[in-house]
């Protein structure tokens, strides 16, 4: 159970620092370390601390867009993205040894960098502008910051960090 709190603790932390840099939506950072902190954590630890991702995110965002709505519509898409991204490397890319093979790094980029925060891209800005906080107007820029920064985040904090 700490090992969950901690990485919830974690989580939170690089978040609000990470918000400092949204420009284009206060919930769309530019650079987003937690994406990577996440799938960090998930790979060394196992799927089973998902639920600590899942409770930070869901505190971050709710002391951001302000909705309990709009938080959990996020908080599921930034840990869907956390569990597919390690269930992807794990089963495709080698798991925590993916940085091992330049095959398996290439995977990463895929799995980890481009398919899985495309997916919590999505959840984000439909649950924004869905609660009234984006306007749909704005879905496709706020949407591509969102996953420009989620990709940043786990393309340089994973291997980084791991």
């Amino acid at each position: 159970m700490l090992i969950g709190l901690a990485a919830c603790a974690t989580y939170i932390l690089a978040a609000k620092l990470s918000l400092r840099l949204a420009t284009v939506h206060p919930s769309a950072s530019p650079f987003w370390p937690p994406t990577g902190i996440a799938i960090l954590t998930l790979l060394l630890l196992g799927l089973r601390y998902w639920p600590g991702i899942f409770v930070g995110a869901f505190l971050v965002n709710l002391t951001t867009a302000g909705s309990v709505l709009t938080s959990l519509g996020i908080a599921a898409g930034n840990s869907l993205e956390a569990v597919t991204a390690t269930y992807l490397v794990s089963r495709f890319a080698n798991g925590k040894d993916v940085f091992d093979r330049s095959r398996d790094i290439l995977r990463f980029a895929l799995y980890g960098g481009i398919l899985s925060t495309a997916m919590a891209a999505t959840f984000g800005v439909t649950s924004l502008a869905l609660g009234g906080f984006a306007p749909w107007g704005q879905y496709g820029l706020i949407w591509r910051t969102w996953w420009l920064g989620d990709a940043a985040g786990a393309l340089v904090f994973t291997p980084f960090l791991l």
